[in-house]
């Protein structure tokens, strides 16, 4: 016993001098445990910190820190209301003024961060919302009340001399039912009991879809039309499919990088001189792509693709067909480089499926010997709607 007391002596000075002391030490303090995920501890630390600032500048970046760091533990209120009070305190900065993109950011987040504290609200307020004793005695509980219409359950236990009730009330249409459980009580007349009331009601309003970054795969099928470009030919609008497929590589905040692989297909209608019949050529491209999506809201994202590979031009191995030099058949696919630029838009529908439009994707491929001399290229510009689905 005294040897501790005297280690506990000898150590108090010590701990006393480690503990920080200024703002900046506080600072410090905040930065080591966000960077060690004691987001928690962050907070804390960056409060001690304003609370000690003495330059008024620098107090609202340990607000925003605050902010940071309970968003990171997935405090959304309390993440809200600092971000705010960031705001507020750089609206009487006179000498370094928020821009007005970043204002755009901070202001963007509130709002994902607002919407996210009402569902756990929601969530944290369902029915039933009262504890059970461990030893099953209990009085009447009454549920919270939810969202969206109204179900109620009644529940009846009894035993020997004891009766309880429970209601709920939570999402979905109305439901009543009874539920009759094994009671417990001792002696004559009224006893302790418990009983809870559960109900399953209809299919209410559930959690606003946001768009979320794929965190496995992301996938999605496109189709349109086509204007190809080949030399003098007048090729007519065509029909185009695309399929396309990827895997996150980086993803943070509202940025996500994917890189995967895409398959199109156009057919394309011609007439064969030499025999009046109407044939069907095909451009087939294989291609490696990388893509980049960024949320510019909590249910839209933007995004760029970039493909590289191979396209492929069959179905012209007749003779008489306009693409070739002389209308010369040829022995099998005239396989060319290809190269592909698309501008996205995506519509989160749920958390896993995405409406997406390309207005514009622009495929380039250089002629292949044994094409009509006046091509020199092919080019194809796409407008496509589709589908997507991310996991």
């Amino acid at each position: 016993m005294k040897k501790s007391l005297v280690c506990a002596l000898l150590l108090a000075p010590a701990l006393a001098l480690a503990q920080p002391k200024s703002a900046d030490d506080w600072y410090k303090e905040g930065e080591t445990q966000y960077n060690l995920g004691n987001f928690d501890k962050a907070a804390d630390a960056f409060k001690q910190g304003f609370s000690l600032e003495t330059v008024d500048s620098k107090k609202p970046a340990y607000l925003y820190n605050v902010a940071q760091a309970y968003r990171q533990a997935q405090k959304c209120k309390d993440a809200a209301f600092f971000y705010k009070r960031y705001l507020s305190l750089k609206d009487q900065d006179t000498a370094k003024p928020l821009k007005p993109d970043k204002r755009a950011e901070i202001e963007q987040r509130i709002n994902e961060l607002e919407e996210c504290a009402k569902n756990q609200d929601t969530i944290a307020n369902k029915p039933p919302t009262n504890t059970l004793p461990p030893d099953g005695t209990g009085g009447t509980k009454t549920g919270g009340t939810g969202t969206g219409g109204t179900k109620t359950g009644g529940g009846t236990k009894t035993g020997t001399g004891g009766t309880g009730t429970g209601t709920g009330t939570g999402t979905g249409g109305t439901k009543t039912g009874p539920k009759v459980g094994e009671g417990s009580g001792s002696g004559e007349g009224e006893g302790d009991g418990e009983g809870e009331g559960e109900g399953e009601g209809g299919d209410g309003p559930g959690v606003s879809a946001t768009y979320v970054p794929p965190k496995v795969i992301s996938a999605r099928f496109v189709g349109g039309g086509a204007k190809v470009n080949a030399g003098g030919l007048d090729v007519p609008i065509l029909a185009s499919f695309a399929l396309m497929g990827g895997y996150p590589v980086f993803v943070q905040d509202k940025l996500e990088i994917d890189a995967g692989a895409l398959f199109a297909f156009q057919p394309v209608p011609y007439k064969n001189s030499m025999t009046q019949e109407d044939k069907t050529g095909q451009f087939i491209s294989v291609l490696a792509d990388a893509g980049a999506t960024y949320q510019v809201a909590p249910k839209i994202g933007v995004r760029g693709d970039l493909g590289l590979g191979i396209l492929a031009f069959s179905g012209i191995s007749d003779m008489g067909n306009p693409f070739t030099a002389n209308g010369a058949g040829t022995s099998g696919a005239l396989t060319m480089f290809a190269l592909r630029i698309a501008a996205s838009a995506d519509y989160a529908i749920t958390n896993n499926i995405v409406a997406t439009v390309t207005p514009i994707a622009f495929s380039f491929s250089p002629a292949k010997a044994g094409l009509r001399d006046d091509i020199k290229s092919i080019t194809r510009v796409d407008f496509m709607l589709g589908i997507g689905y991310r996991m």
